[in-house]
């Protein structure tokens, strides 16, 4: 065992001088001499029964003892007589030897001045030796007792057999994400084929776990690893995550008979020789309290290529049995009075009145405490055990009396004695604990010297633990879609659902609470399970579906949902109808006007040019077509020149306006076709109707009419009127549209008011629907991504095709995208929006002279700073749109500014770096996508395309994809 001695370890200081005194005289008496010794430095962490130092190597010591042992029958005694009142060194006679007799502590004590006594029973000779110990404080010692990576304590008496800390079913690896095969417990592994195995938890409940053999991946089940070494130049390396994406450490792969690049603990030798593999497994955060999933992953070379590698585990915490730690649980606790064993590193958790490392010394406490089991519960529940301990710490007890006095309302003067014993210690057990069991408990204790100590503890149970119900709180809960759990009542469902655990949803007919409420919905259309409200067939329209119709495809579709285009020869209702077509021409779907090939001629494509006569036919047009260009010019410098009488006022681009109103009359109405039903939208300066449009073809179709109100007939209402009508007109000049811009139907210009009718949005807006998912994700815990994922698309998709148009639309907004019944999102309100809708998001400027309500928190640098508005700004706007969509409905708000900031300080929160935050539960990927709209340089931020392209990629079969894009 080590030996501390001055002579070895350098650490002698300088003699004193020798002081002899004579302090009896006579044949009997005793000879006292005091010999001044040295310090000594020894560390904190030596273990017990070690030499401190050899009474023997004082030199002054020596001699006496030498002179002393010339008689016969010489016999030696040695006690420590002052200095180590708690008993942490201890003498060894047979070779008159200084050790250390119990665990040190430097936090408690650095500095012990021992006087060892020895005793010459042969020639009445005392020896006093003075030895001073510097206690050396040595890092990480003791070990800190880290309750959250805790272990379980097997019952005592299971101490036979192989036992590990942690268990496991084994692990996984795949490859490319295909299964490659199953493993054993690495655990269990290195005890069964003789590998070495270092296990090393720190007190921050980080571990590293490293296991070293000359053959750990030559057996056939672990192929795989071998081969991944031998091609990636022996060694790789495994991130590791958790289920919610954290990083959770590494796990290093090694071959040092391949790698070149060696980590430092090999290149020092720690590795034998003869041992050339490793796995290296470095965990942060170490919980303890439920089963550890983890799944370790990288990119890896395979046979030419790269493919994603993953290695996926679950660890159980077992424990060890009582007073034994350590991986494999071989190693004896030191742990003293009750104090818990560290299952990870031996590290003791003492009760009150005991410190040191071993829990063995005692502080000057309490002379009688109560001690809870377990202890580390903040909240004490109904149904849960709860032992009481009273310990006298330092007194001798004649006797020990436990009392309780009950809380209960009419019970407060009762005091019940509950037992009544000689001990140093006394427990009493709740098991489970009930209402009636609160109140205050007391111990009281009388030592033999008539002395009375006590102490109390106040228990306080009103609730059940989590998930429990019942008087005894003693039944499980285990509510579903949301449902809390209820003391008395057990599972409260939210609306919509019901059963003892929700796991019901209301019958036909019937939601809300309970399910108690009945549906009015009418023609046998079911109701919203959560509140009530009707859910029409396709058929059907009314808030209680009382209306019905029959879906009618326009001219050129068909199919259930109209999905389909006429085939080639077909045309009109139904495609019911016959082109006439000649020579093999195509003809429109819709009406079955023929679509005439190059040098085809005539409605029917019937006639084919001769090419003779096509001379004759340039020749006269090379005549005519002269004349009829002076006569155009005549004509449209006369029309310019009345234009110019007629609207003095407003000189610029009047040929734009002429070709405006020639493509909005196209589109015009009768006013008589349209059935108009309730209001579904209001604003400062407009309304929206719902209506009922006939068609020429015989079908009506749901529209939402736009209009201006009488009396707000500002210039720039009917500005963004005009404006919006227009750029409708542009988007549907083809009559087709785009599936993620409004569709429009027509226009009403020729009576008053004024209406744009476009298609009606059963859904509304998206800012409603973002509102009622999350409602909904309030309950069910669905926030439906995937859903809202394509909402974005869609939006990119609409916004795409107002680019190409050279379309800008200057309030990209959730609350200007519109929902389809078949939850398409498409983009709506081109210029009337502020007006329609009365919102917080509009704030009042002035520009040109002229008030006007501008979106200031989804507009871009330029827009503010310059009233520049293109289509990348419109990108800057749908960022903020994305921001809305991740938030599910949030209203923005920048740090450091007001909810509703004026230009001017939005326009200062912008230059200064300010962006919105991200969101709640919003994965990082999405964010980067956000925040690349948000760059100050218009050049530098996404396309429309470009936009579509990301988000379209984020669109997985299954949300548990999005984990790859969360890390920052």
């Amino acid at each position: 065992m080590p030996q501390f001695s001055p002579t070895k370890m350098a650490l002698r200081a300088t003699f004193c001088a020798v002081l002899l005194v004579k302090l009896l005289s006579g044949v009997q008496a005793y000879q006292g001499v005091f010999v001044l010794g040295e310090n000594v430095k020894i560390p904190e962490d030596v273990s017990a029964n070690s030499t401190v130092v050899q009474l023997r190597d004082f030199q002054s010591l020596n001699a006496s003892v030498s002179s002393a042992e010339v008689g016969n029958g010489t016999f030696w005694s040695v006690n420590i007589t002052t200095g180590d009142g708690s008993g942490r060194f201890g003498v060894r006679v047979e070779d008159m030897a200084l050790i250390v007799a119990a665990p040190l502590d430097y936090k408690l004590r650095s500095l012990y001045n021992l006087t060892v006594e020895l005793t010459n029973t042969g020639n009445k000779i005392v020896l006093y030796v003075n030895v001073v110990i510097v206690v050396l404080d040595v890092p990480g010692y003791p070990p800190f007792y880290n309750k959250r990576c805790e272990t379980p304590v097997l019952p005592y008496g299971q101490r036979d057999g192989d036992y590990t800390l942690v268990s496991s079913d084994g692990f996984y690896a795949s490859l490319n994400g295909d299964v490659i095969g199953s493993f054993g417990d690495y655990l269990q592994q290195p005890i069964s084929r003789g590998n070495t195995a270092h296990f090393v938890l720190r007190g921050d409940c980080s571990l590293t776990f490293v296991i070293i053999s000359r053959e750990l991946f030559a057996t056939a089940e672990n192929v795989v690893f071998a081969t991944a070494l031998e091609i990636n130049q022996g060694r790789f390396e495994l991130n590791c995550h958790d289920r919610e994406g954290k990083n959770k450490g590494k796990i290093t792969m090694l071959d040092t008979s391949l790698a070149d690049d060696l980590p430092q603990w090999v290149r020092s030798d720690q590795l034998p020789k003869e041992d050339h593999h490793a796995v290296v497994t470095e965990l942060n955060e170490i919980w303890t309290t439920s089963p550890y999933w983890i799944r370790c992953g990288a990119t890896v070379s395979w046979f030419g290529g790269s493919v994603p590698f993953a290695y996926t585990f679950q660890y159980n915490f077992t424990g060890c049995p009582e007073g034994l730690y350590g991986l494999y649980c071989d190693k004896e606790c030191v742990c003293k009075n009750g104090a818990r064993c560290h299952g990870f590193n031996g590290a003791c958790e003492c009760r009150l009145g005991w410190g040191g490392r071993a829990c063995d010394i005692p502080w000057f406490e309490p002379e009688v405490v109560i001690v809870e089991t377990p202890s580390d519960s903040v909240v004490r529940y109904i149904g849960t055990n709860l032992k009481l301990t009273c310990l006298a710490q330092h007194t001798h007890v004649a006797y020990m009396t436990w009392t309780h006095q009950s809380e209960i309302e009419n019970r407060h003067n009762d005091t019940i004695f509950i037992e009544e014993r000689t001990a140093q210690n006394s427990s009493i057990s709740l098991q489970p604990i009930l209402e009636s069991a609160n109140g205050r408990y007391t111990c009281m204790v009388q030592a033999e010297d008539g002395q009375h100590f006590n102490a109390t503890f106040i228990l306080n149970a009103t609730e059940c633990r989590p998930n429990y119900h019942g008087k005894a709180c003693s039944q499980v809960c285990d509510c579903q879609y949301g449902g809390t759990c209820d003391m008395w009542e057990g599972c409260l469902c939210p609306p919509g659902r019901r059963g003892d655990r929700c796991e019901h949803p209301c019958g036909p007919g019937t939601f809300g609470l309970n399910c108690s409420r009945d549906c009015n919905c009418q023609n046998n259309a079911p109701c919203d399970p959560v509140d009530g409200s009707c859910i029409c067939a396709r058929d059907q329209w009314g808030e209680l579906c009382q209306n019905s119709y029959l879906l009618v495809c326009p001219p050129g579709l068909y199919g259930d949902e109209c999905e389909h285009t006429c085939a080639p020869g077909r045309f009109g209702l139904q495609c019911s109808r016959d082109c006439n077509c000649q020579n093999n021409a195509p003809c429109d779907p819709v009406n079955g006007s023929c679509i005439c090939a190059e040098g085809q001629l005539g409605e029917f494509c019937q006639n084919v040019p001769i090419p003779d006569k096509n001379q004759v036919v340039v020749a006269v047009l090379a005549s005519v077509i002269p004349t009829i260009a002076i006569i155009g010019c005549i004509v449209t410098a006369g029309i310019l020149v009345k234009r110019g009488r007629r609207r003095a006022r407003t000189p610029e681009h009047p040929t734009e306006d002429l070709n405006e109103m020639t493509s909005v009359s196209s589109w015009e109405v009768d006013k008589e076709d349209i059935r108009f039903e309730h209001m579904i939208g209001e604003g400062e300066f407009g309304h929206v109707v719902r209506g009922r449009l006939r068609l020429p073809e015989g079908y009506e179709v749901l529209v939402a009419a736009k209009s201006i109100r009488p009396d707000r007939m500002t210039a720039s209402a009917v500005r963004d009127f005009r404006r919006e009508m227009t750029i409708l007109t542009r988007i549907h000049e083809d009559k087709g549209g785009h599936p993620n811009v409004v569709k429009l139907y027509g226009v009403v210009t020729k009576s008053e008011p004024q209406y744009i009718l476009v298609e009606y949005a059963i859904n509304e807006e998206l800012r409603r629907y973002l509102w009622s998912l999350r409602e909904q994700c309030k309950t069910t815990g669905n926030t439906k991504l995937l859903e809202r994922l394509g909402f974005s698309c869609d939006v990119a998709s609409g916004l795409s095709e107002l680019a190409r148009l050279k379309i800008v639309h200057r309030d990209i907004a959730a609350r200007n995208v519109v929902i389809s019944d078949r939850k398409v999102a498409k983009i709506a309100d081109f210029g009337l929006s502020r007006d329609v809708y009365v919102s917080s998001a509009y704030e009042r400027t002035g520009q040109g002279g002229e008030e006007e309500l501008l979106p200031l928190k989804w507009m871009a640098v330029e827009s503010l700073r310059d009233g520049v508005y293109t289509c990348e700004s419109d990108v800057w706007s749908y960022g903020v749109l994305l921001w809305e969509i991740a938030s599910l409905g949030e209203e923005p708000r920048y740090a450091g500014g007001p909810m509703h900031p004026d230009a001017c300080t939005m326009l200062e929160l912008l230059k200064k770096g300010v962006r919105l935050q991200q969101p709640e539960n919003c994965p990082m990927s999405v964010y980067k996508i956000i925040r690349s709209c948000w760059t100050v340089d218009p050049t530098k931020r996404p396309t429309p395309d470009e936009l579509f392209r990301k988000i379209d990629q984020m669109r997985p079969q299954s949300a548990a994809h999005l984990a790859l894009h969360n890390s920052p």
